[in-house]
């Protein structure tokens, strides 16, 4: 094991890192290591021989995130994916100036259980073969430049715990299709980039389909999910946090939801034109924060728990009920 990380190192990544024929585990985060992630291998003659040497086919984890590194990382994928048995189960490449499209070879990393490729700027979509990692448990791709349409291999993934596409130009049609194997996901996370406003990805889930999940996090932001509020969340009653703003729903929300005796910490269904009333019943975690904002809600002002922090209603047709007694505090709206 060899932690590095936090040292403000200003340099490239040293190539004699790769040549300790028994590391498995490196941490090189928080620095400022800076140049092409293959300046660390010279070129790919000195790959294929580090490869054959055993070197980085026995890495379990690689931490080099919140760097400068740039370039492409498909040579060291396919470099990976070509040992005899690649151990790597962590690879976390997040917060870098990372590029170009993620390689085929990246799904015969098998033993995969963490992939965080956050913040840089890859393009096109997932590759097919994405499906291939049995094992994975996490996947964070949000804030990158990704695009075209998400593959249904990602619900063969039934280790999956996190699903964080979010903040990429996606667009397309998101179906139950790709979420009916990850019978263990808590955390999803998709929302379009606004950059590309344009571009739309609808989720067209069938109101019949019953989730095999219990999510505690779901976020579905600048997407379309309505006109309809998405049936399918009726038997998520573990949710603790739920992100539905600018959605596109236009509808009431159905008694269901109310019903479903949840605990939230964060509740945001922001920028859509729900309408009717909101009941006094819903649950809130201490330091919780409520956004309804730019919605068609009428009625008087819930009455929820002091434990909320944020609400935030402006643009509905609320109103005070003085008959309440609550004249003498301060709306937090």
């Amino acid at each position: 094991m060899l932690v590095l990380s936090n040292n403000g190192f200003n340099s490239t990544i040293p190539h004699w890192l790769f040549q300790l024929r028994n590391l498995v585990y490196l941490d090189l985060s928080f620095n400022n290591l800076r140049g092409s992630i293959l300046d660390a291998f010279a070129n790919r003659t000195s790959l294929e021989s580090l490869r054959k040497m055993g070197s980085l086919c026995n890495l379990k984890t690689l931490i080099l995130s919140e760097n400068d590194l740039n370039g492409e990382i498909t040579e060291m994928i396919d470099v990976l994916s070509g040992c005899n048995k690649c151990s790597l189960e962590n690879l976390n490449l997040g917060l870098n100036e990372l590029g170009g499209f993620l390689p085929y070879s990246l799904g015969n990393l098998d033993n995969l259980q963490s992939l965080l490729l956050w913040e840089n700027s890859f393009v096109g979509s997932t590759p097919n073969s994405i499906g291939n990692l049995s094992n994975l448990e996490e996947l964070y791709l949000y804030n990158n430049q990704m695009s075209g349409t998400i593959p249904e291999t990602l619900g063969q993934l039934n280790e999956l715990v996190a699903l964080d596409i979010s903040k990429n130009p996606w667009e397309g049609v998101l179906t139950e299709a790709h979420l009916s194997n990850l019978t263990n996901l808590k955390e999803l996370s998709i929302a379009k980039s606004s950059l590309l406003p344009d571009l739309m990805l609808v989720i067209n889930i069938s109101s019949e389909w019953i989730p095999p999940f219990k999510l505690q996090y779901l976020k579905l932001r600048s997407c379309q999910v309505g006109p309809k509020f998405p049936v399918w969340l009726r038997n998520q009653n573990e949710l603790n946090t739920l992100i539905l703003r600018n959605a596109r729903i236009s509808d009431t929300i159905p008694e269901w939801f109310w019903k479903l005796d949840l605990e939230l910490d964060q509740l945001d269904l922001g920028y859509n034109q729900l309408s009717g009333r909101t009941p006094n019943s819903l649950k809130f975690t201490l330091q919780s924060s409520v956004c309804l904002m730019w919605n068609h809600f009428n009625g008087s002002l819930p009455l929820w728990s002091s434990n909320v922090s944020s609400l935030l209603l402006s643009n509905n047709s609320l109103f005070l009920d003085q008959s309440l007694g609550i004249s003498g505090k301060e709306c937090p709206c």
